[in-house]
């Protein structure tokens, strides 16, 4: 009989133990922690180029840093800037909600690696890092003729901006190099982490064809 009373508060506290550890924690700016579920499906971020949707299951962590956020994702991936909705979490004392001024911290348990989407690294010159998807076939890039150039992304194998010479340089396949400034402003992706939005092209620092 005392076996079996050994062997269930033994699995019991297996069952606690694995709950707790696999909860999601909330920080707050006052000190106090939460565990439980973070209840929101997505995160919206302001970050210089854009304003970005990600999905929460890709998430790994959110940290306030210098007054705005770092967001680090599935492998690697990473945005930086304003965390523009509030967050639910979902505990044993029932749901809550904080507003971004309350939040230090957000580390989620379970992150979902990314599937799709993964056709171009995009680096930006704040230092985010994220894969995704060209909506557009092609860029534009200005020539001394006057009438833009347009480059499949098929023939490009990466774009990196040089600073000293306010220049894109584009490495293509089976051709010379091409350095040149773009015609077009915007950049439409659609990310592995979530939802199309159009990237200020002022803000690429690199990109590399998968």
């Amino acid at each position: 009989m005392r076996n079996n009373n050994f062997l269930i508060l033994t699995l019991l506290f297996i069952l606690v133990f694995t709950m707790s550890v696999s909860a999601d924690q909330l920080n707050l700016q006052n000190g106090q922690s939460l565990r439980g579920t973070i209840e929101n499906n997505n995160v919206e971020i302001r970050t210089p180029y854009a304003e970005i949707k990600v999905q929460s299951r890709f998430l790994k962590s959110i940290k306030n840093k210098n007054g705005g956020f770092v967001f680090r994702l599935s492998e690697n991936n990473r945005f930086t800037g304003e965390l523009l909705n509030n967050i639910t979490i979902a505990s044993d004392s029932g749901e809550r909600t904080f507003s971004p001024a309350e939040i230090e911290a957000v580390s989620f348990s379970n992150t979902s690696s990314f599937k799709n989407n993964r056709r171009v690294n995009i680096t930006a010159t704040n230092g985010d890092f994220f894969f995704a998807n060209t909506v557009e076939d092609s860029v534009s890039i200005k020539t001394s003729l006057g009438s833009p150039l347009n480059i499949r992304y098929s023939n490009i194998v990466s774009i990196e901006y040089l600073k000293n010479e306010d220049l894109y340089l584009i490495n293509r396949k089976n051709a010379s190099e091409v350095k040149a400034n773009f015609s077009q402003q915007r950049l439409i992706l659609w990310p592995s982490a979530g939802e199309i939005f159009e990237m200020d092209l002022n803000y690429l620092q690199k990109l590399i064809v998968n």
